[in-house]
Parts: structure tokens; C-alpha cells; sequence
């Protein structure tokens, strides 16, 4: 089953709850939500689905969210592969301004894109 880890983000932050608040306030200006709550959104998910398979697609994205990952799911979840793909900032940059033409997410704006990166 695939999970995207920015699609469950973007979920809550529609949800209208305090965390969803929080977390507009971190995709709007580029940064990288508290890696707590993006465990906890993607085990919610695993666990809602039934699934015993899955593909977490742009999770995780540093350091700090691997040992969050590890720290809370390493007794849950056998992680059997890690897929990287390592691009220049000027190819990321084009791809995810092509993206912004027909996404519709504020995020998608080449200052957060940016700030994303660094």
C-alpha cells in the first residue's frame, strides 16, 4: 500500500485540528513538520489501512526523521529497503515548479521550495 507522507500532512492540515494548524504554519514557509508528528500521522495510516505492506513515498527527508521513525517503529515495522534519489537543486527546483502549475499547493512557490531544500 502506498503512503505518502506529505498527502497524510496535507490531510490533517485540511482537518481543520490545532496539529493541522501547526502544520500549515510549517509547509508555508518551508520547513520540515516536527518528525513526531509525521510518525504518528503514517502509523495512524498503516494501521487504519490493514495492510502488512507498504511503500512510504518522501519519508524521511533527514537525519532527525529517520531516528523518529526508528525510535518509534522499529518494534512495528521491518524496513526491508531505502529508495534515494540523489538530484542538483536546479533539476528538483524545475520539477516541482512544473508540479506548482497544476497543484494547487502553497508550498509549491519557489521561496518555500528553497528554504525546502536547504
Amino acid at each position: 500500500m502506498h503512503l505518502s507522507a506529505g498527502d497524510l500532512l496535507r490531510a490533517e492540515r485540511k482537518s481543520g485540528s490545532s496539529q493541522g494548524d501547526m502544520i500549515e504554519r510549517y509547509i508555508s514557509e518551508g520547513r520540515i513538520v516536527p518528525v513526531a508528528v509525521t510518525v504518528s500521522l503514517i502509523k495512524a495510516a498503516m494501521e487504519k489501512s490493514g495492510a502488512t505492506r507498504f511503500l512510504v513515498d518522501g519519508f524521511p527527508r533527514n537525519q532527525d526523521n529517520l531516528q523518529g521513525w526508528q525510535d518509534t517503529m522499529s518494534e512495528l515495522a521491518d524496513v526491508e529497503f531505502v529508495l534515494f534519489y540523489d538530484t542538483d537543486d536546479e533539476t528538483r527546483l524545475g520539477r516541482l515548479l512544473k508540479r506548482a502549475e497544476t497543484s494547487g499547493r502553497s508550498d509549491d512557490k519557489k521561496d518555500v521550495i528553497l528554504k525546502r531544500f536547504k
